[in-house]
């Protein structure tokens, strides 16, 4: 954890700046991907992408390696919180195979909600042929013609975005954000800014309808339920094993999507 938000901090406003940062950038690389550059050439709307992504995801370790470097063992996910290498565990902290239980079962609940809303409320609408035109055009812009890239980049997204999320939003922001609120309160916030970007994503998808919104809120309760774990456990396997069950799912119902163009 990154210091308390009652001792006193005499780096508040560098560290205040970084939040700024961090929680509003990866909105600012969506927007620039899904609307600013939506007619320019993919290659260079790819390159844009992966620089904003390099910024995005550098920018926390590199910010924990100067000002608070004794945190980053604790970016290992295998690691085994300080309660349980006492072996006394406390009443605020869950043991490993509790957290990962609730989060694989939370992930899976996630997951058959996707297919159920999709197979049984979306598809053969008028909204479904939308979004299924709008995710195919996406998916050809990427450059993804045959099964096995679709794959490869389903199990990159799932296995190490998830990761990379997970320490973005979590990891730095959730801890970063405690230095001044309560836990509950950095929980929500946190949550909201991870539902930011997907607010804009999913509007490039649903035509900003009132299923962008309502998938969006549907995010900002996932991002307040992994930072929750988070807390629970001070390590990130939790998280990240149920928000690579999602994103396996979601890569996985989009195949149903995309099949039809894949060789």
């Amino acid at each position: 954890m990154i210091d308390s938000p009652t001792a006193a901090q005499p780096g508040r406003t560098r560290d205040l700046l970084a939040l700024a940062f961090t929680i509003t950038f990866p909105t600012l690389v969506t927007l620039i991907y899904f609307e600013w550059l939506e007619e320019a050439n993919a290659q260079f709307q790819q390159i844009a992408f992966a620089i904003g992504k390099i910024i995005q995801f550098g920018f926390p370790v590199a910010w924990v390696w100067l000002w608070y470097r004794n945190r980053l063992p604790t970016l290992s996910p295998f690691a085994k919180n300080a309660c349980e290498k006492a072996d006394s565990l406390s009443d605020n902290h869950w043991t490993s195979k509790q957290a990962n239980g609730i989060g694989v079962a939370f992930g899976l609940l996630v997951v058959i909600a996707m297919f159920g809303i999709f197979l049984f409320l979306i598809k053969g609408t008028e909204l479904g042929d939308q979004l299924s035109v709008l995710v195919q055009e996406k998916v050809i812009d990427m450059g993804i013609q045959n099964y096995w890239q679709y794959f490869a980049v389903g199990v990159f997204y799932a296995l190490c975005h998830s990761f990379l999320e997970e320490y973005y939003w979590r990891w730095f922001v959730f801890d970063l954000l405690k230095k001044f609120v309560r836990p509950e309160v950095a929980m929500i916030i946190s949550g909201l800014g991870f539902m930011a970007h997907h607010v804009v994503l999913l509007g490039a998808f649903f035509a900003w309808s009132g299923t962008t919104y309502l998938f969006s809120i549907c995010i900002a309760v996932g991002g307040v339920f992994w930072a929750w774990q988070y807390e629970k456990t001070d390590r990130l396997m939790a998280p990240w094993l149920s928000h690579m069950i999602v994103d396996a799912g979601i890569f996985s119902l989009g195949y149903l999507i995309v099949r039809s163009i894949l060789t």
